[in-house]
C-alpha cells in the first residue's frame, strides 16, 4: 500500500512539474525581453495623414532573445523598417506574405536594411493565435519582438492601426510612418 502511495506521489509530482514547464514555456515565448527608450512619436493615420513623426529620432528598443543572448538595439547603425502587427488582423495576415516575397524578390537584407517585426495586442482568445505559429507558416525568418501584455512597444511607437510601419535612416531618424497595408511595389519605391 505504501508503495502505491509512493509511486501515485511521484507521479503527481512529475506530472505537475511538466504540467508548469509547458503553461510557462508558452507564455514565456510569446513576450519578449524588451527595453524602450527615447521620445514617444506618433505614425501617420489615415485619417488625418500627416507624419509628425518623420524627422525625429525612433524610440529604441532593446531586446534580448534569450537569457544567454547579447542584447540587440533597434535602430542602430542602419536603415531600419519597423511593422507593426496583431495576429488577429486581417490586413496584417495579408501583409506578411507579401512583405516576405518583397524581402526575397528584393535582397533587401543584402542592401544593409533590417526589418523587425514587432508583434502586438497578442489575446489568446482572438483569431490565428498563437502568433508564432502563424509567422512560422508564413516563412517569416526576420527578426520578431512580442510586445509585452501592456503593448509598451506599440504605444511608445504611437501605434492605432494595423498594420502600421516606422522607416529610419542609419542614424535613427524616422524617415517616414505609416498606417495600412503597403504594396511591395510601394516598399521597393521607400527603400530605393
Amino acid at each position: 500500500m505504501g508503495e502505491l502511495i509512493m509511486k501515485k506521489t511521484i507521479f503527481l509530482f512529475f506530472f505537475l512539474i511538466l504540467l508548469f514547464s509547458c503553461s510557462n514555456s508558452e507564455n514565456n515565448k510569446l513576450i519578449s525581453d524588451i527595453e524602450i527608450s527615447g521620445e514617444k512619436i506618433e505614425i501617420a493615420t489615415p485619417k488625418t495623414g500627416i507624419d509628425s513623426a518623420s524627422g525625429k529620432f525612433s524610440p529604441i528598443i532593446k531586446h534580448k532573445l534569450s537569457s544567454e543572448s547579447p542584447i540587440i538595439s533597434y535602430p542602430e547603425n542602419s536603415p531600419t523598417i519597423f511593422l507593426f502587427v496583431a495576429h488577429w488582423c486581417p490586413f496584417c495576415q495579408e501583409e506578411i506574405p507579401e512583405v516576405v516575397q518583397w524581402i526575397e524578390e528584393g535582397n533587401i537584407i543584402e542592401k544593409g536594411v533590417k526589418i523587425v517585426l514587432v508583434v502586438t495586442s497578442i489575446d489568446p482568445e482572438k483569431p490565428n493565435y498563437p502568433p508564432d505559429e502563424w509567422l512560422f507558416n508564413e516563412k517569416w525568418q526576420y527578426p520578431v519582438i512580442y510586445d509585452d501584455k501592456k503593448n509598451l512597444i506599440a504605444e511608445h511607437f504611437g501605434v492605432s492601426y494595423f498594420p502600421s510601419w516606422v522607416f529610419t535612416e542609419n542614424d535613427g531618424m524616422v524617415a517616414f510612418t505609416h498606417a495600412g497595408k503597403i504594396t511591395k511595389e510601394e516598399l521597393s519605391q521607400l527603400v530605393n
